[in-house]
């Protein structure tokens, strides 16, 4: 399984690489592209890349804590986060009042990507290890894996939402906010949403499945840099550089705290994939 995810991961980068890449080019006006539907590719790619994500999530966290563990986070991410993500498309609440497109295909009662609730677990997965692995007290850990996994939306919004009343330089947008917020028009209160969520998924899993197997594997890093990175990159071409420096320094902050608790552990174990 180790190896399977860590095959996943590595495809998920090559399609981030091309997602971002190409994405350049084309913003930027580039002559003599090939003649294809780049609408359409960005969708297939943005696809790939959260079924590659979510594929790499769940065979690595099997590896490290069990199927048991891993099929329990998985189902709370997608009935709970799956909930609240309906409740947020109905009422505006706890993130704000959003619209999803169909650009991440299917929809749960016309209203959630059926894509969307285990994508929560592709991230909160690599969330959860990075907070045990960065040795956050275990009562905080809901906390720390709430605001790694809202550094990630930093990019992610800017990147692929905005905002229906002043849209701006979004290009490929996955969801509309119905309201122009503070941040390339998404509204501050989605950060405390992804806070209070993302806190809330972790605080009941633990309970659930209290025993955490320690682990200082690397992959779930690479999880979480990839996803965030292929964010970065878009926002970063549609001209909305603020989110993509923010991401930038939580990253390099993160990279570096993670590089010194394994070298700190590394008498203690090998696990680092």
């Amino acid at each position: 399984m180790r190896r399977a995810a860590q095959l996943l991961l590595g495809l998920s980068l090559l399609v981030a690489a091309a997602t971002v890449i190409g994405s350049g080019l084309l913003f930027r006006g580039v002559q003599n592209l090939p003649l294809l539907d780049y609408n359409r590719l960005s969708m297939q790619l943005g696809i790939a890349l959260v079924v590659l994500g979510i594929g790499a999530s769940l065979l690595h966290m099997a590896h490290t804590q069990g199927w048991r563990s891993t099929l329990w986070l998985l189902s709370i991410c997608v009935v709970l986060a799956g909930a609240i993500e309906l409740i947020g498309t109905l009422t505006g609440f706890p993130f704000g009042p959003y619209t999803y497109t169909e650009r991440l295909g299917p929809k749960f009662l016309g209203h959630v990507p059926y894509l969307i609730p285990p994508s929560w677990f592709m991230m909160l997965y690599p969330a959860l290890h990075l907070s045990f692995m960065l040795g956050a007290p275990r009562r905080w850990v809901p906390l720390s894996a709430a605001a790694l996994l809202t550094l990630w939306d930093v990019a992610m919004d800017a990147a692929v939402s905005t905002s229906k009343v002043n849209p701006g330089s979004a290009a490929f947008v996955y969801w509309f906010w119905e309201v122009d917020g503070a941040f390339y028009g998404m509204p501050l209160q989605n950060w405390l949403g992804w806070l209070a969520t993302g806190a809330l998924l972790s605080w009941l899993y633990l309970r659930i499945a209290p025993e955490w197997r320690e682990s200082r594997a690397l992959t779930p890093l690479g999880i979480w840099l990839v996803q965030g990175g292929a964010m970065a990159g878009l926002a970063f071409w549609i001209q909305r550089p603020i989110a993509t420096a923010l991401w930038l320094l939580g990253a390099c902050l993160v990279v570096a705290l993670t590089f010194r608790s394994a070298r700190v552990y590394a008498p203690a174990t090998r696990s680092r994939v």
